[in-house]
């Protein structure tokens, strides 16, 4: 009960708003009692059809019969031209929803061009069609001055369209005038030079500098540019209804830049002025929003980004710190089962399968004693607790030491190493390049099949000392080249391997320390198979 109510309350208020903006257009008719060139009750219609729906209709046609009742003509002149308006208004807004924007229509330049051409121009049409039909069809226009009637009728309403509609959207969608408030002093001074410029341009009698006030009409234009560019497309609009009632107003009393002619050839003159500022107003104050969209939404995806890359490098460290304190757990009880096993070695049995068991225990401790170290090493060097203690040394020397220490510890006994070593100096840490060496190559052993080739290669090149490392192995998938070096990656496991396989952190080490010395690490491969 309360809905209807207000909903009746409202159809009531849009009547009596409708009926008085009615009765003051047509209070300046000058070519017919029913034609006028200033008519808002067309944009009341738009903004309500737009804003409210079109179930509004029964109010715009009650209000447009009794306006025309009242003033001339018959009931059947007055159903005709009620339908006329009732129809544009439905029309519009039908094309506005349908090729528009709808409600939003200005907001974007390119809507308020299509709100301009639809609804203003095209749909006021029907308006001015059928209520000039209506009235010469039962005699109460001369059928000679229907181009006149016309003319007038459609221009009235299509401002009406272009001035009244905008403002009324605008301010129903959002009635808080943030910028304002945000602005109260040059929100006043905006409204007081605006005032004084409409008096001036539109005023009687001006005259600057011997210029007559028709050669500055243009003047008129500048404080609503201000207001596109400084407040909304809403203030804007509150702007252009002043400055065109100040035009009226001085219109009227025979001043202004268009007066001269009949007084409602002025009015035609005027209004198509004002109609044209306020599509160019509306869209340069629309193209300013847009900017400021914009530059919200890259200010928003900065914030998020920002957020975003925080979240990863608190994860990033929450991860590091894991490994950090996963090393350091593992460590100790590794220790004490190394010599657990080392005393079982004295005391235990003898017999080949003990020896072959304690011989499996302890390589698979070994093993994991290794992994241990590299977690350890990666989350050092991502906390920059490793610090690097370079001297010059021959990579030659270095590379050499370290293939010689892998194959006495047996892990490359299966594959046949080619190491080729000119001299090349390098200033770095021996340890590190140590680790680096056997990273690289224990990555090309665990993925080359048994009597594979692993060749290594150091010679310098320019400024540079270049150690590569290549192998017959079961190559790298394009998918996954990209990311060979990232933590944790690794290639398909192989079940002759599995007993070889790792955690996928050796080559992220190496591409770490690689890039604590000031180097680069690479990787190429011609895909799986090659």
């Amino acid at each position: 009960m309360t809905g209807r109510s207000g909903n009746a309350l409202l159809l009531a208020a849009l009547f009596g708003l409708y009926v008085l903006t009615g009765k003051v257009g047509l209070s300046v008719a000058f070519v017919h009692a029913s034609a006028t060139a200033v008519w808002p009750p067309t944009g009341i219609a738009l903004a309500a059809f737009l804003t409210l729906g079109y179930e509004c209709w029964p109010a715009i046609f009650a209000g447009a019969f009794v306006v025309n009742i009242s003033t001339a003509g018959s009931v059947a002149t007055s159903l005709g031209i009620a339908t006329g308006n009732t129809l544009e208004g439905l029309l519009g807004a039908y094309l506005v929803n349908r090729f528009g924007a709808g409600v939003r229509t200005f907001e974007r330049a390119q809507d308020v061009f299509k709100f301009a051409g639809l609804a203003a121009v095209l749909s006021t049409i029907v308006g001015a069609t059928t209520g000039v039909a209506s009235l010469s069809l039962a005699g109460h226009a001369a059928w000679a001055d229907w181009g006149r009637i016309w003319l007038t009728w459609w221009l009235g309403d299509m401002t009406g369209a272009l001035i009244v509609a905008p403002l009324l959207i605008l301010w129903i969608q959002n009635p808080r005038p943030d910028l304002v408030r945000r602005r109260p002093l040059e929100a006043a001074c905006l409204c007081l030079v605006t005032i004084l410029v409409g008096l001036a341009v539109f005023g009687e009698g001006v005259v600057f500098f011997g210029l007559r006030t028709f050669l500055l009409t243009f003047f008129c234009t500048l404080p609503l540019l201000w207001a596109a560019f400084r407040f909304r497309q809403r203030e804007a609009a509150v702007l252009i209804a002043v400055l065109s009632g100040i035009a009226i107003w001085a219109m009227l009393r025979g001043s202004g830049p268009f007066a001269g002619v009949t007084a409602n050839e002025s009015l035609l003159l005027l209004q198509s002025f004002m109609g044209t500022v306020s599509v160019m107003i509306l869209s340069a104050a629309a193209l300013v929003e847009e900017r400021r969209r914009v530059e919200r939404d890259r200010e928003d995806l900065l914030a998020r980004e920002q957020a975003a890359r925080a979240e990863a490098e608190s994860a990033g460290r929450a991860k590091d710190e894991f490994l950090a304190m996963l090393g350091y757990e593992l460590r100790n009880p590794l220790a004490i089962i190394i010599s657990a096993v080392s005393v079982l070695d004295r005391i235990e049995s003898q017999e080949d399968f003990a020896v072959r068991a304690r011989g499996a225990i302890r390589h698979q401790i070994t093993h994991l004693s290794r992994l241990v170290d590299d977690l350890l090493d990666v989350a050092h060097v991502a906390s920059g607790k490793i610090v690097l203690s370079c001297q010059p040394l021959n990579l030659a020397t270095s590379v050499q030491r370290c293939v010689s220490v892998l194959a006495g510890t047996g892990r490359l006994e299966r594959h046949i190493v080619d190491v080729q070593a000119e001299p090349a100096w390098a200033h770095a840490d021996p340890t590190r390049l140590d680790q680096i060496v056997s990273n690289l190559l224990a990555n090309a052993a665990k993925y080359t099949p048994p009597g594979g080739t692993i060749r290594v290669r150091v010679r310098g090149e320019g400024d540079e000392a270049v150690v590569r490392v290549a192998d017959t192995g079961i190559g790298i998938p394009v998918g996954l080249l990209p990311r060979i070096f990232d933590l944790f990656v690794q290639g398909e496991r192989g079940l002759d391997r599995a007993k070889q396989e790792g955690l996928g952190v050796g080559l992220t080490l190496v591409r770490r320390l690689v890039g604590l010395h000031g180097g680069r690490v690479e990787a190429s491969s011609d895909g799986p198979g090659r």
